[in-house]
């Protein structure tokens, strides 16, 4: 979440008003009051929260909320931070220690850890002022062209509404945007509102091509053209600013410090964290070596690695990938290590152009919506790129498995299906980056612990083979922040220590520069596979895994740090790693 800088004075102005707006204290009590209740304070926080943010309200499922865009102005960004600042204060003066569940507890810490993190953008790394990109991530149409939540035409009148005000939004940002900036984050932002732009003018109109409404169809005609034309001056603009652009992306070692301790809760400096990733980095290595020489004694890592990326599904990706989603559930339900707890379904799909900055995604229906299937999007390579590197970007069959693992069985969907029938209520709207990507990662080690493969040393290659690119992430994300690393540098890391094609290494080497927190799909296992450890230590040990996992999950979504003071309390204090 950000704020938006305004020129010169506008600017000052602004920068007093949060001034005031942050330094408020704690209003004083009345002790005559009997105490508030959590879930109404709960409910009234997630209304307020989706008002200034209603983009957000939209993807959880509060269809109230469609069409509209977070206001940018310097008012609705001084009130947003004034929301969250508010509601962080209250959950602390209104509920004193002693006063709530624990399970209210756990809501309310993270509620304040996550208002926390939300700010640190902000207040630590202006974002809002450096990176034109983040912009982009507030308005994807994806919610109206792709979920079936409404008939088309309900959704096509929602996505009228949200191009009508895409100009004025547009508008803002760029007054609100400090140039120069990073060059990678302008480069980023290329991709992503030129690739909207393309999106909403050749894809949305084939979506809605079926609603038969003439005057909706006119009405979303007449606002698709300055929707458009204005995203194409965006991307003109950007264009400009490459020009222009620095290399000063780095958080540096102080704002890096604050992204650990007010993003993730993570009280470890990064000399420590470093040693953890190189550790894990060594450990896979390790393994590594012993799969590919149990596959032949005289082959080379490369050329191990080489014979994973190279074996591409004959069908493709998004084909391949869908078949692979019934095979990985009937395993899950064979092994049983987790349950299933619905019949919920997701299916594959091609990524947007838009959304061609990381290689898979997935997008699961809103907590406060049910019924619909969750997509899992599979990203084909830049069109831009030579054909041999485009061809090298296509996922290796084994790779293609672990990335649906992490992606839909038993990864981020499972996990959104725990965390909709959690009683977590702040859980269901403030996702927690650090246990969602550490879950995920955690699975596909799981799933090859667990048997999967039939032990085919090619497809735990192709386990490791990630798992090594999620350690390189996490070296490199401290080396472009903390340690001065180049671009170039972190992009040969991936290639010589993932054994990443150029496709791939070229983005996550991009990806580190705006992205500081990739770190979290390796320390979120890490932490994850020492609760798991620990808490199973004294209920069964390996026989526990599946009430360890069930457990883990149906806490819904908080940081890592408060979900393993809650599972374990003082059994462990302290011991994240």
């Amino acid at each position: 979440m950000r704020i938006d800088p305004l020129p010169a004075g506008r600017a000052a102005g602004l920068t007093a008003a949060l001034a005031l707006l942050l330094g408020c204290g704690a209003p004083e009590q009345d002790r005559t009051a009997p105490p508030p209740s959590w879930e109404p304070f709960a409910d009234e926080f997630i209304d307020a929260y989706f008002d200034v943010l209603p983009t957000s309200g939209t993807w959880a499922g509060r269809h109230e909320h469609d069409g509209r865009l977070p206001d940018v102005s310097a008012a609705g960004i001084a009130r947003r931070v004034s929301t969250l600042r508010d509601f962080a204060g209250r959950a602390e003066w209104e509920f004193p220690a002693g006063s709530l569940t624990p399970g209210e507890d756990l809501q309310r810490r993270q509620l304040i850890a996550a208002i926390d993190g939300m700010l640190f953008w902000v207040e630590d790394a202006e974002a809002h002022r450096r990176d034109p990109a983040w912009y982009a991530r507030a308005i994807s149409p994806s919610v109206y062209v792709s979920r079936g939540y409404a008939p088309k035409a309900v959704r096509l009148e929602a996505l009228t509404a949200y191009l009508r005000n895409l100009p004025a939004y547009l508008e803002q940002m760029r007054a609100t945007l400090e140039p120069p900036f990073p060059r990678p984050f302008v480069q980023t932002a290329i991709i992503r509102f030129g690739g909207l732009a393309t999106h909403l003018e050749e894809d949305a109109p084939v979506v809605f091509a079926e609603v038969e409404d003439e005057e909706l169809q006119g009405t979303f005609a007449t606002a698709l053209v300055p929707a458009v034309a204005a995203l194409r001056d965006m991307e003109a603009w950007l264009e400009l600013r490459l020009e222009d652009s620095v290399d000063d992306f780095a958080l540096g070692e102080a704002r890096y410090g604050q992204l650990l301790r007010r993003v993730y809760r993570i009280d470890l400096d990064w000399r420590t964290l470093k040693a953890v990733a190189q550790a894990d980095l060594d450990r896979n290595l390790a393994m590594l070596r012993e799969t590919c020489a149990s596959i032949d004694p005289d082959l080379a890592i490369a050329d191990c690695a080489a014979r994973i990326r190279n074996d591409k599904p004959p069908a493709g990706a998004v084909a391949r990938a869908n078949e692979q989603l019934p095979e990985l559930k009937a395993f899950l339900l064979q092994a049983d290590i987790v349950g299933i707890p619905s019949d919920e379904t997701a299916y594959v799909a091609e990524a947007p152009a838009y959304r061609r900055t990381n290689s898979a995604y997935i997008e699961t229906p809103g907590p406060f919506e049910q019924g619909l299937p969750a997509v899992y999007y599979i990203a084909g390579p830049d069109p831009e790129w030579p054909p041999d590197v485009q061809l090298q970007y296509v996922p290796g069959e084994a790779d293609l498995l672990n990335t649906s693992v992490h992606e839909v069985w038993p990864g981020h969907f499972l996990q959104s299906l725990y965390g909709k029938r959690s009683d977590n209520r702040i859980g269901k709207v403030l996702r927690d980056g650090m246990l969602s990507e550490g879950w995920a990662h955690y699975a596909e080690e799981l799933m090859q612990e667990a048997g999967l493969g039939d032990g085919r040393p090619l497809v735990r290659v192709g386990q490791i083979l990630d798992a090594l690119m999620r350690d390189v992430r996490f070296l490199s994300s401290i080396g472009l922040h903390v340690e001065g690393m180049s671009l170039e540098e972190s992009r040969r890391m991936f290639a010589e220590l993932a054994w990443l094609d150029p496709g791939n290494a070229e983005q996550q080497a991009l990806r580190g520069t705006y992205d500081p927190g990739y770190f979290s799909y390796t320390l979120g296992k890490l932490i994850i596979v020492k609760m798991r450890h620990d808490w199973t230590a004294t209920r069964g040990g390996r026989d526990a895994w599946r009430a360890f996992h069930e457990t883990l999950l149906s806490h819904g979504s908080a940081p890592l740090p408060l979900l393993r003071e809650a599972m374990l309390g003082a059994e462990h204090p302290g011991s994240l790693l």
